[in-house]
């Protein structure tokens, strides 16, 4: 099943019952509490919990982090084979930082391929969109005036786009974060 998605920006949104504790929890600081300085820690905490609770922490594969980037380029080399024709790798050797769970340090690595455009560019976003989808890959669609956009996410959180359009085919990506 393909999504469209419109882009709304994200907004953190507190629980009433997490807002009357901390309610409850300031008016005890302002009557003066014994335990003012507990009270201005435990206060801290559950507001960094709520924050962090936001975070995108990204929880790792059990494939072996050569194994995951084999799988990507072969993602990305399938996908190409799908769309067909000359494909010029322009992949970055630089790794991109992210974040695994505890907050521990990790890459990721990007990819760049440059293609000559599609005979069809909608027959080509069709394809690839039904191949991912087959794939267990989440995928959504946009169209961005005369560029066919098709986006995808594994459940390893490797990020994939490929843009369609009457001049050219570009698929970019990201493997999945692996412990730096």
């Amino acid at each position: 099943m393909t999504t469209r998605v419109d882009v709304v920006p994200a907004r953190v949104t507190v629980s009433t019952a997490l807002r009357s504790t901390l309610s409850a929890m300031h008016r005890r600081i302002a009557r003066g509490s014994r335990s003012r300085t507990r009270s201005t820690a435990l206060i801290s905490l559950v507001a960094a919990t709520v924050l962090l609770a936001g975070c995108a922490v990204q929880p790792i594969s059990s494939a072996t982090d050569d194994e995951a980037h084999e799988r990507f380029l072969a993602l990305l080399d399938d996908t190409q084979g799908v769309i067909g024709g000359e494909w010029e790798v322009m992949d970055d050797p630089t790794p991109r930082e992210c974040v695994i769970p505890l907050w521990v340090g990790g890459t990721r690595m990007p990819a760049l391929r440059v293609g000559e455009p599609a005979s069809s560019p909608a027959s080509a976003a069709d394809l690839v969109a039904e191949e991912w989808e087959a794939q267990g890959i989440q995928v959504t669609r946009t169209d961005v005036g005369d560029v066919l956009e098709v986006k995808g996410e594994t459940d390893d959180h490797e990020l994939l786009v490929l843009r369609l359009s009457d001049s050219a085919s570009t698929l970019l990506g990201e493997s999945e974060c692996r412990p730096a």
